[in-house]
């Protein structure tokens, strides 16, 4: 018998290997639970939310803002498509009654601006702003104005 046992085998790479595999399985099913965790808050959270004054003084400062710095849209919220009821096919096609799919306080957001913004002139829209694995992302609702007074 070698009294000296070899510096490295291939059953001892395979073993390393096969350990640094399950590590990686297992930090990408811990990721996962987590973003699953925070997308169910998250989709609570947007279910439930009431938009208070200070949020409306808010977006109408953030509005103020972006308008005087020359742009010509504010993006005012992003949140997943996938909390559509249609998980944004409305919205990424540009399809008819595509605000109906917005998800609960997001819908709140279109009917403060049909009741408060939209008579003074502002414009309301809602794109997909993101397609990670090619599939629709990220939605943000977006408030507008012209580029001069007509």
């Amino acid at each position: 018998m070698d009294p000296h046992p070899p510096a490295l085998s291939i059953r001892d790479l395979f073993a390393a290997k096969a350990a640094a595999a399950e590590r990686r399985r297992a930090e990408a099913e811990e990721a996962a639970a987590h973003k699953r965790a925070e997308l169910e808050t998250f989709s609570h959270r947007v279910q439930t939310y009431e938009i208070t004054q200070e949020d409306r003084d808010r977006a109408l400062l953030r509005i103020r803002r972006a308008f005087e710095a020359g742009e010509r849209e504010l993006m005012l919220v992003r949140f997943p498509s996938v909390l559509c009821e249609d998980g944004g096919r409305r919205i990424n096609n540009r399809l008819e009654g595509w605000q109906d799919t917005l998800p609960g306080v997001m819908h709140k957001i279109y009917e403060w601006w049909d009741r408060d913004l939209k008579p003074g002139g502002f414009t309301f829209s809602a794109r997909v702003i993101d397609y990670p694995g090619g599939m629709p992302g990220d939605v943000g609702i977006f408030i507008g104005w012209p580029e001069v007074l007509e």
